[in-house]
C-alpha cells in the first residue's frame, strides 16, 4: 500500500502547494469552509500515510530524513483544526498556526525519493558512518529550512502590524478625521472578524471607540510570504532538476567508468540506469564465442623472467580482440587467464538469434584480422569456437555475496569444445550446425563445412562449419574442392579423397591446413585401412 501511495501522494503534494499559492492570493476568501474542508481531508491523507509508514517499517522509515519531512509537512493540520473551531479563532497564539501553512511546501520534497541516488536511503536506516553523516545533514537542513522560513515570515508579519499601528496612533494622536481612519480600516462597528485593535477617538467632544481590522495586514503579509513561497517552491524544482540531470549525470558517469572496468558495457549500463535488474535471469536465445590465444604457454616460458613484457604483449593483443567484439556489440562474459568467452543475446542487447549469430561471426572473423594486423612479435594467432542456441539462461549467478553476469546452457559448453577443436582442425573459428544455418544467407560470408567432430563431454557427433570473409577469400576454388574431397571422403573412396584434398592445399595461397590435415588421415587409412565400425568423425581432445 505505501508503495502505491507514493506516486499519487507525490501528485496531491503538487496540487496543496498550488492550493496554498493561491489562497495566499485571496482566491477562495468567498469559499473558505469548503476550502478548509478539502485541506483538512488532504492533511489526514498524508497524516495516514505517515502512521503506516511508521506503523510498518518501524525504526527503518523513522531515522531517514523522510520521517522528518512528512512529519513536518503533517503540523498544518493544526491550523485547520484550530480555525475550525469559533472559540478558539479570539485566541491570538491559536491564529499563529496560520505560519504552520507553508510547512505543506516541504512535500514536494518526497520527489526525490524518484531519484536513483536517494533510492536506498528511502528504503534503508543509516548503518555506515557516512550514511549516519548524510540523514545528520539532511535533518539538519530541514530543520533549518523550516525555522528560517517561519522566523521570517513571523518577523515579516509583526514588522508589518507595527507599522500599521503607528500609521494608527499617529493619525489618533493628530487628531485625524474619521476619512483617514477609515482609509485605515476604522470603524465605529465592531468587524465579524476576531483579529482587531481598539483605539479610543474624541468625535464631536465625545470619546469613541474605533474598530480596526487587522486582516488587511495578513493580506499584505499574505503578498509576501506569496512571493516568498513561489521563491523557494522555484528553487526547489530548481535544484530538482539540477540533481535529477546534472548532478546525477556526472555520478552516473563516474560510475559507468567504474563498472565498465569490472562488468561488461551492456552491464554497467544497465546497471546505472535500474540496479534492481542485475540479478533478473532470462532464458533466451544467443550465440557464444570462446577465443584462446595459440603458443601463449610457450610464450610464458619465453618470458618468465619479463613478466611485464609478457604483460604488455597480452594485453595488446586483448585489446584488440576486445576492440571487436565491442564494435559489434557482444557482451565480454569474462576473461580465462588468456582466453575470452563473451556472447550475445538476453534483456541487454537487440536483434533476434540470426542477429547475435551474425554478429558473433563477423566479430571472430574481424577479430582474427584485427590481430594479424598487430604483428605481435608473440601473439599472432587466436584460437575460436562458437555455438548457438535458443534456450540459454542469461542474467547473474553466484552466491549472495558476490554474483557475475555471464551464460548458462548447452551452447556454451559446446562453444568451449570447439574453441580448442579449431587448432586441432587447423581452422580460424569453428562453428556449430546452428550458427551456420542462421548465417548461411549473409552474402559477406563464405562457409566450408569442415566434417564432423566429437568433443569432450558430448556423446554424439557434431557437424561443425569454417567462416570465411568473402571479400578476402573471392572465387578461390579450395572451399569448392575441399567440400567435393570431404563428400568423397565420407564415401570412404580414401584415395581419390587424398587427390582433392592435395589439391585444394594447392590452389590455397599459403596452403590449407585442415586439406593437409585430411590428406594424412586419408594416407593413414589407406595403409592400414579404416579399423571396424570406423565412421568419418575426429575425435578431439581438451
Amino acid at each position: 500500500m505505501i508503495e502505491t501511495m507514493d506516486r499519487p501522494l507525490l501528485v496531491l503534494a503538487g496540487v496543496t502547494m498550488v492550493l496554498y499559492l493561491l489562497d495566499l492570493r485571496g482566491l477562495f476568501n468567498e469559499v473558505r469552509l469548503a476550502y478548509h474542508v478539502l485541506l483538512l481531508f488532504i492533511d489526514f491523507i498524508f497524516l495516514f500515510d505517515l502512521v503506516l509508514k511508521v506503523r510498518t517499517l518501524g525504526t527503518a522509515y523513522v531515522q531517514t530524513p523522510w520521517f522528518l519531512i512528512d512529519l513536518l509537512s503533517c503540523l498544518p493540520v493544526l491550523d485547520v483544526l484550530a480555525n475550525g473551531v469559533l472559540s478558539l479563532r479570539a485566541i491570538r497564539f491559536i491564529r499563529g498556526f496560520r505560519i504552520l501553512r507553508i510547512l505543506r511546501g516541504l512535500r514536494v520534497l518526497r520527489v526525490l525519493r524518484k531519484f536513483p541516488a536517494f533510492e536506498q536511503i528511502t528504503k534503508d536506516s543509516p548503518r555506515s558512518e557516512s550514511n549516519k553523516k548524510f540523514h545528520r545533514s539532511m535533518n539538519v537542513a530541514m530543520v533549518s529550512l523550516t525555522f528560517v522560513v517561519l522566523v521570517v515570515i513571523v518577523v515579516n508579519r509583526r514588522h508589518m502590524e507595527r507599522q500599521f499601528l503607528r500609521q494608527i496612533d499617529a493619525g489618533v494622536v493628530e487628531g485625524a478625521d474619521m476619512a483617514y481612519l477609515n482609509l485605515l480600516g476604522g470603524s465605529f462597528e465592531p468587524p465579524r472578524t476576531t483579529n482587531v485593535v481598539t483605539r479610543t477617538v474624541k468625535v464631536n467632544g465625545r470619546d469613541r471607540l474605533v474598530y480596526f481590522n487587522l486582516d488587511r495586514v495578513d493580506q499584505r503579509s499574505d503578498e509576501y510570504e506569496f512571493v516568498l513561497i513561489l521563491g523557494m517552491f522555484l528553487t526547489m524544482l530548481f535544484f530538482m532538476y539540477i540533481m535529477a540531470y546534472h548532478q546525477l549525470d556526472v555520478t552516473q558517469s563516474q560510475m559507468r567508468a567504474l563498472l565498465n572496468l569490472a562488468l561488461p558495457k551492456q552491464v554497467a549500463e544497465q546497471f546505472v540506469v535500474d540496479p534492481g535488474a542485475y540479478d533478473q535471469k532470462s532464458r533466451m536465445p544467443a550465440t557464444i564465442l570462446f577465443m584462446d590465444f595459440v603458443g601463449f604457454t610457450q610464450t610464458c616460458e619465453i618470458l618468465a623472467h619479463n613478466p611485464d613484457q609478457l604483460s604488455a604483449h597480452l594485453e595488446a593483443a586483448m585489446d584488440r580482440l576486445v576492440g571487436e567484439l565491442v564494435k559489434h556489440d557482444l557482451i565480454i562474459d569474462k576473461f580465462i587467464g588468456d582466453a575470452i568467452m563473451s556472447f550475445r543475446g538476453g534483456p541487454l542487447v537487440e536483434g533476434d538469434l540470426a542477429e547475435h549469430a551474425y554478429r558473433a561471426v563477423r566479430a571472430s572473423i574481424d577479430s582474427t584480422r584485427a590481430l594479424k594486423a598487430l604483428n605481435d612479435p608473440y601473439f599472432s594467432k587466436v584460437k575460436i569456437g562458437g555455438a548457438s542456441s535458443d534456450d540459454c539462461l542469461i542474467g547473474a549467478f553466484g552466491t549472495s555475496a558476490r554474483l557475475s553476469y555471464t551464460i548458462l546452457g548447452d551452447a556454451v559448453n559446446l562453444a568451449a569444445r570447439l574453441e580448442p577443436a579449431s587448432a586441432q582442425c587447423g581452422t580460424a573459428n569453428l562453428f556449430d550446425e546452428a550458427t551456420f544455418q542462421l548465417c548461411a544467407a549473409r552474402i559477406d560470408l563464405v562457409w566450408r563445412r569442415w566434417g564432423r567432430v566429437r568433443v569432450a563431454g558430448k556423446s554424439f557427433p557434431v557437424e561443425v562449419f569454417e567462416a570465411f570473409d568473402a571479400a578476402e577469400v573471392g572465387g578461390s576454388p579450395f572451399i569448392a574442392t575441399f567440400q567435393s574431397a570431404l563428400e568423397v571422403f565420407e564415401r570412404n573412396n580414401f584415395d581419390r579423397a587424398r587427390d582433392l584434398f592435395l589439391n585444394a592445399d594447392h590452389h590455397r595461397p599459403g596452403g590449407d591446413e585442415p586439406s593437409r590435415f585430411y590428406a594424412h588421415w586419408c594416407e593413414r587409412l589407406l595403409l592400414n585401412g579404416p579399423p571396424a565400425g570406423w565412421e568419418p568423425v575426429f575425435e578431439t581432445h581438451k
